[in-house]
C-alpha cells in the first residue's frame, strides 16, 4: 500500500550522482533541501517548472535552500533536453524510480490530465514553451511532487500534485521555513 510522506516524517536519505557527475546527499546538514519530482524529461509542464526554479534560484540560495530536481528519465535524455546548459542545481536521473517509491511519488492517473483542463493558461504556456520533439520515456501519467526538508532530515512540506503541472508556488515553499 502506498504511503504518502507528511510533515514531520523523516526524509528518506538520498545518496546519488547527478547528471553532471556531482555527488548529491539528502539531507544536507548545512542547508534546507527542496526536492522537486518530475514526470519525464520532455514533459512541457515539468520544463516550465524547471525554468521557474532556474529563474528563482537566487531567491532559494538567499534562504539557504538547495534545489534538487528528480526525474524518472535516463541521464542521456536529460542532458539532451538540457541542450548543453548546466542548471545551477542538481538534476537526478532515477530511471528505476526508487527515490520516487521512497517518497511515495507513485500516483499515475489519467485524472491528472482531466484536472489539467481546469488550468487553460498553464496548458497554453506549456505548449508555447515545449521542446520541439516530445519523447515520453517514463510513465506519462505520473504526477509531480515536492518536498521541503530541513537540515535534520525532517520533512517540513510535502506536496503531491493533483494534475500534471501542479507544483507549489515558490512563496508557499518559502513560508515553511521556520
Amino acid at each position: 500500500m502506498k504511503r504518502n510522506l507528511t510533515v514531520g516524517d523523516s526524509a528518506p536519505p538520498i545518496q546519488n550522482i547527478d547528471i553532471w557527475d556531482e555527488e548529491v546527499k539528502v539531507p544536507a546538514s548545512d542547508k534546507w533541501t527542496y526536492l522537486s519530482f518530475h514526470r519525464f524529461a520532455a514533459c512541457p509542464f515539468c520544463n516550465l517548472r524547471i525554468n521557474q526554479l532556474r529563474h528563482q534560484y537566487e531567491e532559494f540560495k538567499k534562504r539557504n535552500i538547495r534545489i534538487i530536481a528528480v526525474w524518472p528519465s535516463d541521464k542521456d535524455l536529460l542532458l539532451h533536453n538540457a541542450d548543453g546548459a548546466k542548471m545551477p542545481f542538481p538534476m537526478l536521473s532515477n530511471a528505476n524510480k526508487q527515490i520516487y517509491k521512497d517518497y511515495g511519488v507513485t500516483e499515475s492517473s489519467l485524472m491528472g490530465a482531466a484536472r489539467l483542463f481546469l488550468h487553460p493558461f498553464l496548458i497554453l504556456k506549456a505548449i508555447k514553451n515545449k521542446v520541439e520533439k516530445i519523447t515520453v520515456d517514463a510513465d506519462p501519467n505520473l504526477m509531480p511532487a515536492s518536498f521541503l526538508i530541513d537540515q535534520e532530515g525532517r520533512i517540513k512540506m510535502a506536496y503531491y500534485g493533483k494534475h500534471f503541472g501542479d507544483h507549489p508556488e515558490i512563496e508557499t515553499i518559502f513560508s515553511f521555513l521556520k
